[in-house]
């Protein structure tokens, strides 16, 4: 099979040293099509960029050669969007390619070739007040005009299928769900003493409540912060709270009030950690806290499960269906209730305990190569 496959935000990422969940999904997927057993065929992958000519150079270690389309994609794009044909920069593409697997939102109108596309969630056209202003009424009139542009939908969850049939108009026959998965690095157990050099570095201790996640309305980092400053201050002193995350958009005051809580010396927050300093600061964590209001999958809620550690978080949209009965849920609403349960778990080792072992009972039925051989499946059926 000769895959088409869109490479402009996992570009992106590797680009600037960081990934959004979207290039975590592209990186992992590109990496495991072709590794997977019980393939029909050979998978040949072709990257794709999208826009500007990618923020790579042509060629890259990972992607191999990557097909740039023109400059003037953009403007094409927008005219297809409006008018619902295809137009001629892809033709050449498309004689390179069976089948167009777009991963990141970046949907093509081809004319003659498959294309089977990723929706996250239904997010953007839900809550479209907390998604950011740029342009927010056409991107959001753009993304669901190009996602009828698609053969076939894939999504993450059962509540994102749900969503995307209601709110992007699409027969829930035409959109399979699809889990994400999650890297073997972070069940490997990291040595006592990696762990300790990686706490010294960034000036922590060890048990803290530990979030991940961009900074954004959605993440309700807000509540987080309220609801650990409404904690004894014996347990702050013990346990610190240590916040993983790019900033976003749309939190200009708590980003001010996130550098001034971190004054305190009880909160913490980085933005640029590497793949390995994150495996070791999980893996040194009290507990994660993760009290989104909205979530596709929530796959940091896995990566607690898979780190060994008990997860706070939402039980809320999908996070339920992920995380089944091996998380402590607490309304993401109410600080008072987040504040609660943290104290639960920083006092009672037993419920540590018994909420690490289910969440890696939990983490074992979710995989990047399960993930790749279920799309696969579904490619095989549009040859």
């Amino acid at each position: 099979m000769r895959l088409g496959f869109g490479t402009t935000v996992l570009e992106r990422g590797l680009s600037q040293g960081h990934m959004d969940g979207i290039g975590v999904y592209a990186k992992n997927l590109w990496e495991a099509f072709g590794s997977t057993t019980g393939q029909q065929d050979t998978v040949i992958k072709q990257a794709v960029s999208f826009g500007k000519g990618g923020a790579l150079a042509t060629t890259n270690d990972l992607l191999g050669e990557i097909v740039h389309l023109p400059p003037s994609y953009p403007l094409q794009s927008a005219r297809s969007i409006a008018s619902g044909k295809a137009f001629l920069g892809t033709l050449k593409l498309e004689e390179k390619i069976d089948l167009f697997f777009a991963p990141d939102h970046h949907i093509p109108k081809l004319s003659h070739t498959p294309v089977i596309a990723t929706i996250m969630d239904a997010y953007p056209l839900i809550y479209p007040k907390l998604v950011s202003r740029r342009l927010r009424g056409f991107k959001n009139f753009a993304f669901k005009r190009a996602s009828h542009w698609a053969d076939h939908i894939v999504t993450i969850s059962e509540y994102s299928k749900h969503d995307i049939s209601q709110y992007f108009d699409i027969p829930k026959e035409k959109i399979s769900v699809v889990p994400l998965g999650v890297n073997g690095e972070f069940l490997e157990r990291i040595p006592e003493q990696t762990k300790e050099d990686v706490c010294k570095k960034f000036g922590l201790k060890e048990n803290y409540f530990i979030f991940i996640g961009t900074i954004q309305p959605r993440k309700n980092l807000a509540k987080l912060i309220e609801a650990y400053e409404s904690l004894p201050s014996a347990l702050r002193n013990k346990h610190h709270l240590l916040i993983i995350g790019h900033y976003g958009w749309g939190e200009e005051i708590l980003w001010q009030k996130l550098n001034r809580a971190e004054k305190s010396g009880t909160i913490h927050h980085f933005q640029n950690v590497s793949d390995q300093e994150l495996y070791a600061l999980l893996q040194s964590a009290l507990a994660m806290v993760y009290p989104s209001l909205y979530e596709g999958f929530g796959l940091p809620v896995l990566e607690g499960f898979a780190s060994r550690i008990p997860v706070i978080t939402s039980p809320t949209t999908s996070i339920p269906e992920v995380a089944s009965d091996a998380a402590l849920y607490a309304d993401p609403l109410e600080s008072i209730d987040i504040t609660a349960k943290m104290q639960m778990i920083a006092e009672d080792e037993a419920l540590r305990e018994t909420l690490t072992q289910k969440g890696l009972s939990r983490v074992e039925q979710y995989s990047w190569n399960r993930s790749a051989e279920e799309h696969l499946k579904l490619f095989e059926t549009f040859r």
